[in-house]
Order: structure tokens, then C-alpha cells, then sequence
């Protein structure tokens, strides 16, 4: 691959765009496409809580970690101006604030960079370090904080998170960064990541990137650009394609996939169109069909995931027939249990040389107990016929 790229510099972000081609054409290749869209939500408070931790982790570097409530409070506002979406979630920010006061990086030496800019070009002796503004950059990343250990053998990374799900550090975003910061500092050995859940002040286990991990992280990186470099010419040519992002795209209003079927009016709201019969249009109207149901499927997802989470956070949203709430499970029937189940699990302790007359009835009480028996196997077979315990569980009620 050249450095001669048309749509590049590319970044994690950038590329995870590429995963609908139609997209990334209205965000970084159509001459007529508008200027840069507001940030969304989750945009808005990843950029106020960096900007606020930035600020606290350049004093916990200093050893300072009696940080006034007022001055964190003075930085959430100043990041909440700069970021006007996050207002509606100033107490998480607080919140997460507040957690990472408590629980600092465990490892942060006073020489460790802060939001750090790092990129990448090609050239024909490789690939080189360059300007993060440099217009021939290939790739390019920022690392919330780096740390390069004394010999000079090992890089340590932390990146802030703001989202609900946990998750490990092996992630595409993190060994995109890894890779950028193997080829600025060649002589590293091994890099390794951590994720912070500042919602949770919960750290992840570091993750090693080898330089044969590296490698395959590369192989990656230049077939996705490679992918997205193939396409050309006028939009007619850049497919919608359904992935998890679709949620968060700035153009889902004139998506392809959605046009035929959905129309906003003046307020926002939206409604559907007329269905359009599959005997109308046979397979290609069909193939349209498909893309559809893809598509709403991943927003339906995201959709609910989001739902769920201001729900926890916030307590049930209500609308004209239904409301959205966390509610218990129905408590279990355990007459029903014993009608049902009695003779296999009968079956099941006398398998293990249990006398059954031992428990001859199920209940709350019994189900707790007999976990205590030292037999695995049969607590195994066991756990397979018993009801779960009473849950609590996201969903829609109608009222």
C-alpha cells in the first residue's frame, strides 16, 4: 500500500465508520457534505470526562491526590461547556469523577504522557513517526496516558472508558494504538494495555501485545484501509451497510436502508411508511427486505442497551401505552416444581447413591441448602432441572 491515500489519515474511529461504506462517504468524502455534526451523547461525555481526567492525572502524577471537590467541579463545567450534549449527564461525570480520585492508575510514573498525539506515514525506507498534523500521516491515535518502563523494553497504556459493558484490553481500538506506538518507538519489546471503566473505577488485567501480535493488528489495519480505499466515484457506489454504529450515525435519517421505510416530520418523530409487498418487487425487493431487518436489528440492540442503561441510572421512562422498567421475576410455583420435577430429581440422587426420602419436597429453602452437598456432578445434574432464582429484569410493560 502507498502513502498516496484518498481518504485517509486513519484512525480506530475512522475505520469503524469504514464498516458502512455509505457513511463513511458522507462524513469524509462527499464535496457537499455538511459541516461536522454536534457530538451525540456518548460522544460528548467520553470528551468532558477526558478532559476532566487530564486535568486530575497530571497532579496524581505529582504525587497530589487531595484534589478539591470545587476545582474537579470548576474542570466538569469547563468540559461540559466544551461538550454541551454531556449536560444531561453531569452527575455521572461527577460520579466517575469521584471514583477515579479514589482509584488511580496504579502504575503512573511523572514522566508518563498525557493525551498523547501519535501518528504514522509511509515512506520507502517504512513506517516512520510523524506530525499528528502532518497532511501525509497514515494512521493516527491518541493514548490517554503512556508510559515507556526504564530499559526501555516495555510500554504501558491506559485508556479512559466511559460505556456500561466490561470488557478486556485486547481490544481493535487498543492494538490499532499499540501498533502506532510500536512503529514511534521501535525498540519496545511488548506493549501493554489497560482498560479503566470510570464508571466502575475498575481497571482491566493488562493485555501483552507481542511484536507477532503486532503483526496480525497490521495485517488489519491495512486491509481495512485497503477495503475502504477501493471505493470510489459517486455515492451510488458506497452500499449502507448494517453494523453496531448504525445508532450513532449522524445521516441514519437518509440512510438507504431505512428511506423506504421511515420518514421524520417536522418535530423529529418518526413514523413508518406504507409496506411495500415482497410480490412487488420479488427477490430484489426481498434482498431490500433483508438489509432492513439487519439493520433494525442492530439498533434495535443499541437502542435497548442505551434504554436499559438510563433506566438503571435514572428510573422508568413512560410513553403513551407502555412504560420501561427494571422489574422482578415472577416468584416460583413451587407446588408446581414438585409436580413437575420430583420424580427426576428423585432419579437424579439416587444416580449419586443419594436416598431420596432425604428432601421430599423442593422449596426456596431446599434449593439454597442443597448446594452445600460436596458432590459436583450431581449438583450439576441438579442445577439443570431447578428454576433460577427470582430476578430482576429489563423490560416493557404495557399500561
Amino acid at each position: 500500500m502507498t502513502n498516496n491515500l484518498k481518504y485517509g489519515p486513519y484512525s480506530p474511529s475512522r475505520l469503524d465508520v469504514a464498516a458502512c461504506p455509505y457513511s463513511f462517504y458522507r462524513q469524509y468524502v462527499d464535496p457537499d457534505r455538511p459541516p461536522r455534526p454536534p457530538e451525540n451523547l456518548p460522544q460528548a461525555r467520553g470528551g468532558a470526562m477526558h478532559e476532566v481526567f487530564e486535568k486530575m492525572t497530571e497532579l496524581f502524577k505529582q504525587k497530589i491526590y487531595a484534589i478539591p471537590k470545587n476545582k474537579i467541579n470548576d474542570w466538569v463545567v469547563a468540559a461540559v461547556k466544551a461538550h454541551p450534549a454531556a449536560y444531561q449527564e453531569i452527575r455521572l461525570i461527577n460520579e466517575m469523577a469521584d471514583k477515579y480520585l479514589l482509584n488511580p492508575p496504579k502504575v503512573l510514573t511523572e514522566d508518563a504522557d498525557v493525551e498523547l498525539r501519535m501518528a504514522v506515514k509511509l515512506t520507502p525506507e517504512g513506517i516512520v513517526k510523524c506530525s499528528y498534523e502532518d497532511p501525509q500521516a497514515f494512521a493516527r491515535g491518541r493514548a490517554d496516558i503512556m508510559m515507556i518502563s526504564d530499559d526501555t523494553t516495555e510500554a504501558f497504556v491506559y485508556d479512559h472508558k466511559t460505556q456500561p459493558n466490561i470488557e478486556d484490553a485486547d481490544t481493535f481500538q487498543l492494538g490499532f494504538y499499540a501498533w502506532v506506538i510500536s512503529k514511534e518507538f521501535p525498540f519496545l519489546d511488548r506493549i501493554k494495555t489497560v482498560l479503566h471503566f470510570s464508571r466502575y473505577g475498575y481497571y482491566s488485567e493488562p493485555y501483552v501485545w507481542t511484536k507477532e501480535d503486532l503483526l496480525e493488528v497490521e495485517r488489519e489495519i491495512f486491509t481495512k484501509i485497503g477495503f475502504i480505499e477501493s471505493y470510489e466515484g459517486p455515492i451510488s457506489n458506497w452500499p449502507a451497510t448494517s453494523n453496531k454504529h448504525c445508532q450513532y450515525c449522524p445521516f441514519i435519517k437518509e440512510c438507504p436502508n431505512f428511506v423506504d421505510l421511515f420518514e421524520f416530520n417536522e418535530a423529529g418523530n418518526l413514523s413508518t411508511k406504507r409496506y411495500l409487498s415482497l410480490h412487488e418487487g420479488g427477490t430484489a425487493q426481498a434482498v431490500k427486505f433483508a438489509g432492513y431487518i439487519n439493520t433494525l436489528d442492530e439498533l434495535l440492540k443499541s437502542l435497548k442497551d442505551d434504554l436499559k442503561e438510563f433506566v438503571g441510572l435514572y428510573g422508568a421512562v413512560a410513553i403513551p401505552g407502555k412504560v420501561y422498567e427494571y422489574r422482578s421475576s415472577e416468584g416460583v410455583n413451587w407446588d408446581a416444581v414438585n409436580k413437575k420435577l420430583k420424580n427426576k430429581a428423585y432419579e437424579v440422587f439416587e444416580k449419586y447413591g443419594i436416598d431420596p426420602k432425604m428432601f421430599m419436597g423442593f422449596s426456596t429453602t431446599f434449593s439454597n441448602g442443597v448446594w452445600i452437598l460436596e458432590n459436583k456432578a450431581l449438583l450439576e445434574d441438579l442445577s439443570k432441572l431447578f428454576p433460577r432464582k427470582v430476578s430482576v429484569e429489563f423490560r416493557g410493560k404495557k399500561t
